[in-house]
């Protein structure tokens, strides 16, 4: 017996090895890969004329540079996946190489505000990049962290680039960091401080101080969501890289070009399917084909809302079965009165206490920001206003979440009918 699971376990990895299409699975996650790796595959999407026009935008913000001059500070905009940051890192390592050979004093530091952060937590992650100071969690204050990145920058020349990623994170006093790097560091040090701002909000400057805002001269630069013909090229470059020869059918890349073009734009999420596609694949033993892209997609719908509701508060849980439950009796949309009498019912069987219907609506507002729900409000004449609700997830996807919240409320045996 305990040769035959032996035999069995070797058998299925062979067999799993030999269908497997994916040779090199860096290529299709660029976390795995190290930043000289990810700008080389840069450099072959960017060689078939990928984000052309950016590049020529900020290569000519920064050229007055090598002229003596001093470039203003930059924002770069736009939606996740549309590649801002990676575009900037590249454009920089790229300048600083040039610089060097130039003889033009030039220095970069990346702070990545991935995680929301206070002002003293951005200033500190900012001091430790450029060895000003040790990573504090607390017992220094603002002015002394400020000062040690002014006494270690004070001798330097030449031009000095902040690239500072997702600057919208910056959430308890933000006036302060940006009053810093703005009005207070360019006038204590040497250099030439140029600030590159990266963010998915159009508007995150719009809430800093006016004094701030006033001396922040800063170009503006929108990254546009990828095309259809942008995302083959780059599909095109994984598939060669990551993938193994022949396993992949004519139509494949263009069929998820089209996908993400037309629903998001970006090149992560499209690389993403991509992935989901080769795995079905290697599942079936088949090469990939049309047929695995659907699925693949599916996947990632049912998925997506699947981890929404999972995490979600139970309130939200209870009120988005209420309506699943409505659509199931009714073959048209139901209203706030009726979907509140079923999170009522819902709440006594799963032992939680209802809220009121105006909470309730709350409820049925932000689960129409997630896309579960379409509410829209409707007259009804003398029955006064109220909200039609339609569910917008497919059935198959409503019928997982309706069990997944069953499981989060111990109610493995469903609702009985009021």
């Amino acid at each position: 017996m305990q040769d035959s699971v032996h035999n069995l376990i070797r058998q299925q990895i062979d067999q799993a090895v030999n269908q497997a299409i994916i040779k090199n699975h860096a290529y299709l996650d660029d976390e795995q890969l190290s930043r000289e790796g990810q700008f080389a595959v840069l450099t072959e999407i960017f060689n078939t004329n990928v984000r052309n026009e950016e590049i020529r935008e900020i290569i000519r913000h920064f050229s007055p540079m090598f002229q003596d001059g001093h470039p203003v500070h930059l924002s770069l905009l736009g939606k996740t996946g549309t590649g801002k940051t990676i575009t900037m890192l590249y454009l920089l390592h790229e300048l600083q190489k040039l610089a060097r050979e130039r003889q033009v004093p030039f220095r970069q530091f990346h702070l990545d505000l991935c995680c929301p952060a206070p002002c003293f937590r951005a200033l500190n992650n900012l001091a430790c990049l450029m060895g000003a100071s040790k990573y504090y969690k607390r017992g220094i204050s603002l002015d002394d962290l400020m000062s040690a990145m002014e006494l270690r920058l004070r001798g330097v020349r030449g031009y000095l680039v902040v690239f500072i990623d997702e600057a919208d994170n910056v959430r308890t006093d933000a006036d302060s960091f940006y009053k810093f790097l703005v009005k207070r560091l360019p006038q204590r040090i040497e250099g030439k401080l140029i600030l590159v701002f990266a963010s998915n909000r159009l508007g995150w400057a719009d809430n800093l101080d006016p004094r701030i805002k006033s001396c922040l001269k800063m170009q503006e630069l929108i990254f546009n969501p990828y095309d259809a013909d942008s995302l083959t090229k780059i599909l095109q470059i994984r598939v060669n890289k990551a993938l193994r020869p022949h396993t992949v059918n004519e139509g494949v890349v263009a069929k998820i070009a089209a996908y993400s073009s037309r629903n998001h734009g970006d090149a992560r999420k499209a690389v993403d399917l991509l992935t989901r596609a080769a795995h079905l694949a290697e599942k079936r033993g088949s090469r990939i084909t049309l047929d695995c892209v659907d699925l693949a997609n599916n996947e990632i719908e049912r998925d997506k809302y699947i981890a929404m509701i999972r995490t979600s508060p139970k309130h939200l849980q209870a009120a988005l079965y209420a309506t699943l439950m409505g659509r199931q009796r009714r073959t048209k949309a139901i209203h706030t009165g009726d979907a509140y009498l079923l999170y009522e019912q819902f709440c006594r069987t799963g032992g939680l206490l209802p809220l009121t219907q105006r909470a309730f609506t709350d409820l049925l507002n932000e689960l129409d920001m997630y896309g579960f729900i379409r509410a829209r409000t409707v007259s009804r004449g003398r029955y006064g206003r109220s909200k039609e609700i339609i569910v917008s997830v497919s059935p198959s996807i409503g019928d997982q979440i309706e069990k997944l919240i069953l499981q989060n409320f111990d109610l493995a045996g469903g609702v009985s009918a009021a």
